[in-house]
């Protein structure tokens, strides 16, 4: 019987060390690559969860609420890249709405908001053009 826990104990040292050496001679590269993906695809929910965000800031203007809305699905269904490209204009598209945010907390009827958006559609658009 101790011949068999020696035995599993020999093997199981045995298959952590070959995982240990196969992942310091090959590491992961996909995860690498993959995680690019990943993160803008957490650019694109942030993005999503700030238009929600100033949805509930909007009390009176239904004409901004609906663009707000509209906007939110267009960016919802945007595809998630590794392009650096897109990188760059997802975080100016980010920076927008920060700043689109907070004219609308100071003033829902200011005619800057519908510059600002333009301004989202028009980053939207390049980012549908890179990829």
């Amino acid at each position: 019987m101790l011949y068999v826990y020696i035995a599993i104990a020999v093997i199981v040292v045995g298959l952590a060390i070959f995982f240990i050496i196969r992942e310091v001679k090959y590491p992961k590269k996909k995860m690498a690559e993959g995680s690019e993906v990943v993160d803008s695809k957490r650019r694109i929910e942030k993005a999503v969860q700030n238009l929600e965000a100033m949805t509930e800031l909007v009390k009176t203007n239904d004409k901004l609420k609906n663009k707000l809305l509209s906007l939110k699905e267009i960016i919802k269904f945007l595809n998630p890249s590794k392009s650096e490209k897109v990188k760059v204009v997802d975080e100016k598209l980010l920076a927008r709405l920060d700043d689109l945010k907070i004219e609308i907390s100071k003033d829902e009827n200011s005619e800057t908001i519908y510059r600002m958006i333009e301004e989202v559609e028009g980053y939207i658009a390049q980012r549908t053009k890179e990829i």
